[in-house]
């Protein structure tokens, strides 16, 4: 296990493991907890010695944690159900369907880079949120409701393109990286929520470009998230763990403030950072950047330096 890496992005994680019960459940009535847990393991990344490992900070035991919050979250919107200690689907009724699911599903299918119709992501999104499983047809329509909306939301931003019926990630994102104005015009486009999404995906990359193993990458969301937009868990190869604060902030016209970047060291030391950067795609004003370069353990990452690691990433805006 010393070596193993186990990418446990919390969001990315636990919507696989909700997949995969909906699939282990669908193959047979009742399962019991240990049965289904080993069947999930299987189909998960972890060697098979995560199953029997008990350290508290193993992926076994994490994995194994986020298994448990995966089925009590299923119990709870009714797509299982436990009975004489053993694990049912409910067949009868609507599997739950979360839309920000559908996106990231639905994004990765287009990233393969394979020309897909809408029958087809239809049918592929169908099998991996179980709806094919079910009885009713009410979790079958909401899917493709969330597919066709963020289709068309695509299109509309010209993030894919369509041609004889099929999708395709749109010519765009290739020449993204090759001018900085237009890398930086399409992440002001795309909006704040779009940009704390990149910052998450950008930061994972670098670390784990350099090396360092990342335990935990994820936006935070919401307007009640004390300041801070993305929490990063590390641990390097010496095994030093780092609990990294991230503000993400999308500007046009504007620097970032010095009175922000105070805020936002006061909020990485209310929640117990270790280390904090701040992203921007515009610069900071001079006091803001006097002082982020006073605080050892804080750094910005201004335009310039996002479009640099970006490209040193090959990482492009979806």
């Amino acid at each position: 296990m010393d070596n193993f890496t186990f990418d446990i992005d919390k969001t990315t994680a636990k919507a696989q493991i909700r997949r995969d019960v909906i699939s282990v459940l669908a193959k047979a009535d009742g399962f019991s907890k240990k049965d289904l847990f080993n069947s999930l393991f299987d189909l998960s990344s972890l060697p098979e010695s995560a199953k029997d490992d008990t350290d508290v900070d193993s992926a076994g035991v994490m994995y194994r944690s986020l298994i448990g919050a995966v089925l009590n979250d299923a119990i709870e919107t009714g797509e299982v159900t436990y009975a004489d200690h053993k694990y049912s689907l409910l067949r009868d009724m609507p599997i739950y369907i979360r839309g920000y699911e559908v996106k990231e599903y639905v994004k990765n299918l287009l990233k393969e880079n394979v020309p897909y119709t809408k029958k087809e992501i239809f049918k592929k999104c169908e099998k991996a949120f179980g709806t094919d499983k079910t009885v009713t047809n009410k979790d079958d329509n909401r899917l493709r409701a969330y597919i066709g909306e963020y289709l068309n939301t695509c299109e509309k931003k010209g993030t894919v393109r369509v041609k004889n019926g099929s999708y395709y990630l749109s010519e765009e994102t290739e020449s993204q990286l090759d001018s900085y104005d237009t890398f930086i015009s399409t992440l002001n486009a795309r909006g704040g929520e779009n940009f704390e999404h990149f910052g998450a995906m950008l930061l994972r990359a670098f670390y784990e470009k350099a090396g360092v193993r990342v335990e935990e990458c994820s936006v935070t969301g919401g307007s009640d998230d004390g300041g801070v937009d993305i929490v990063v868990r590390t641990v390097d190869k010496l095994g030093f763990r780092e609990y990294i604060c991230v503000q993400a902030k999308a500007r046009k016209n504007s620097h970032i403030t010095l009175k922000e970047v105070r805020e936002f060291i006061g909020a990485m030391h209310t929640q117990g950072g270790t280390k904090g950067i701040y992203l921007t795609t515009s610069v900071f004003h001079q006091d803001a950047k006097k002082l982020i370069d006073d605080v050892a353990n804080v750094t910005g990452i201004d335009g310039a330096i996002l479009y640099s690691l970006a490209k040193e990433c090959k990482l492009h805006v979806l």
